[in-house]
Parts: structure tokens; sequence; C-alpha cells
């Protein structure tokens, strides 16, 4: 599938761009990406980029998407330990070379968002509830497109995207997955239920019966607190992630079909 195909196959139809200003979001030391950066003549900025280096590991990625949804984001592995890192520090060079001249496709990823009153969250690799106090597990129902999971006791539950089912969603007992949204239960005490995957367009709706609980996103440090009857809709949200690659999904990432 050519470059066109691809965009049109994710809604960026026409020409491709070519992207000049970019912004380094990284919590470590950037004079390496840096240098590679000004030897391929971008220009680095602090606002209006044209997209976005995430130099660094899962984190990065998700901090970045945060403060800057839909900029366009290449992402630079730092360590061999972030899983969802497209490129070593080592192919930058000829990445940065390509984008340079327009030689590059756009991968769009599914959020998830919900709203609870005033508040919403949206998340790139998942929305979780979470039993607020770890001294107590909390009584909780999860239902979706005609599946109901009542009388829960245990920590909670993550809903992921595709780009998410590596992380916690996995380590829960979670099997990565291509397409939809995956629903995984955190150390349940009375039940065993197995993770699953359900279509992109479920709508996830988790109420808390018994202990205060709390909704996060990603690893944003606001919460949604949940008390007792209360009801959250988790649900594909209309934003979405925007990645940059070479011609080819990057390993462990997924692709929308």
């Amino acid at each position: 599938m050519g470059t066109r195909e691809l965009l049109c196959k994710f809604n960026w139809c026409g020409s491709l761009a070519l992207m000049n200003k970019v912004l380094i979001v990284s919590l470590h030391e950037t004079s390496e990406i840096t240098s590679l950066l000004t030897k391929n003549m971008f220009e680095i900025v602090q606002e209006n980029p044209d997209f976005i280096v995430c130099y660094g590991g899962d984190g990065t990625v998700l901090f970045a998407e945060r403060i800057f949804p839909g900029i366009p984001k290449l992402i630079v592995k730092k360590s061999n330990g972030c899983r969802k890192c497209d490129y070593a520090l080592s192919d930058a060079s000829t990445v940065l070379s390509r984008i340079k001249a327009g030689n590059y496709e756009m991968q769009k990823m599914i959020k998830l968002e919900t709203s609870f009153e005033d508040r919403k969250l949206i998340g790139l690799n998942e929305i979780q509830v979470h039993v607020k106090l770890p001294i107590h597990a909390i009584r909780f129902t999860v239902s979706l497109d005609g599946r109901k999971h009542v009388d829960l006791i245990g920590d909670g539950v993550i809903v992921a995207t595709p780009f998410g089912s590596t992380g916690y969603y996995k380590s829960t007992g979670g099997t990565p997955f291509e397409k939809g949204i995956g629903i995984s239960f955190n150390n349940l005490h009375n039940k065993k239920v197995e993770s699953f995957v359900a279509s992109e367009s479920a709508t996830v709706k988790v109420k808390i019966n018994r202990e205060p609980a709390l909704a996060f996103a990603d690893n944003n440090p606001r919460s949604i607190e949940l008390k007792e009857n209360s009801q959250i809709i988790i649900k594909k949200s209309i934003e979405t992630a925007t990645f940059i690659q070479m011609g080819k999904p990057p390993r462990e990432h997924a692709t929308l079909n």
C-alpha cells in the first residue's frame, strides 16, 4: 500500500506536508537528538510545531499526547525498556531525513474517553477504574453490548486501546490486540473473568456498588472520584493520536484495519 492509499485509509488524503518545525518532549538530556534535528535542517520550536519528537519511553509519549493532542509524533527510543517506542536513536538520522523529504506515513490510533458530572478524561493507552483506598476492595458491575458482569469484587477494571494493549492491560492478563477495545479485570477476588476484546464502538458502563473508586486515564495525575452508586461510561473518543511512520507499522504497535 502506497503513502496516499494509507493516508486515505486513515482520513489523511491529500499531499503530505513538508514538516519543518519540531518540538522535543523528553525528561532526558536532549543534546543528541537536538544535534540530529539541527543536522537535518529542522527548526526547533517551543510552540506551534509541525510535529513532535517524543524522546524517551511510554510515559513521555502519553504526556506529549495529553499536552499536545493530535499533533503528529515521532517516537525515538531512549532505552530498550520502552515497549511503545518506534525508532532507536541510531535510526533517527535516517528517519529524520525521510521526514524532511516528505517520505513518511501517518498512522492514527484511537483514544478512549470518560466523563462524570463536569469532569472528563481522555486516554491513549487506557482508562481504568481503581479502588480509592488500597485497604479495601470495590464492588462493581461492568456491562457492554448486552454483556454484563455483576457483583465483582476487586481492585477495578482496565479498558484499553490497541496502542495500550501491551501495557497495564497486558500486565493484568490481557493479550495484545490490533483492533477494538480491551477489557481486563484487576485482582478480582470472588470470580475469574477472562480479559476480552469488544467492538471499537462498544460503550462500557462501570457502576460502583460499594466503596469509593477513582477513574484514571494513562499517566494523567488528574482523576475522577466515584462514590457508591456512581456510574461512568467509557467509549471511543472523537480524538485520535497521530504517529509518524516509515512505511511499516512499528514493532509492538497495532495497525487500525
